[in-house]
């Protein structure tokens, strides 16, 4: 379950990062699929998606793809990051 457009809110902050972030196919490919080194997204388990994006968020989540991804994830709330996990989630991997 999520709440009624997060959908529609989610594409629109991958898309286009809504003025709030970068847009995610920059790093994770126009489909969402992953450009070497850097994960597809589509399709991914949303509680998944979302603990990720939070943990980068809050400095819990280390290494190289993390610390490209804090300054990324900064400016998101969490409906924000529930929006983009629907998205992704409804995406074909």
């Amino acid at each position: 379950y999520v709440p009624t457009g997060s959908i529609q809110k989610g594409e629109a902050l991958v898309s286009t990062g809504g003025g709030k972030t970068t847009r995610c196919s920059v790093c994770h490919g126009a489909d969402l699929q992953g450009l070497g080194p850097v994960p597809g997204i589509a399709g991914r388990s949303p509680s998944c998606t979302v603990r990720q994006l939070f943990d980068t968020q809050r400095g819990t989540r280390r290494g190289v793809g993390a610390d490209l991804m804090k300054s990324v994830v900064a400016n998101l709330t969490s409906d924000d990051l529930l929006a983009i996990a629907a998205y992704t989630a409804s995406r074909t991997p």
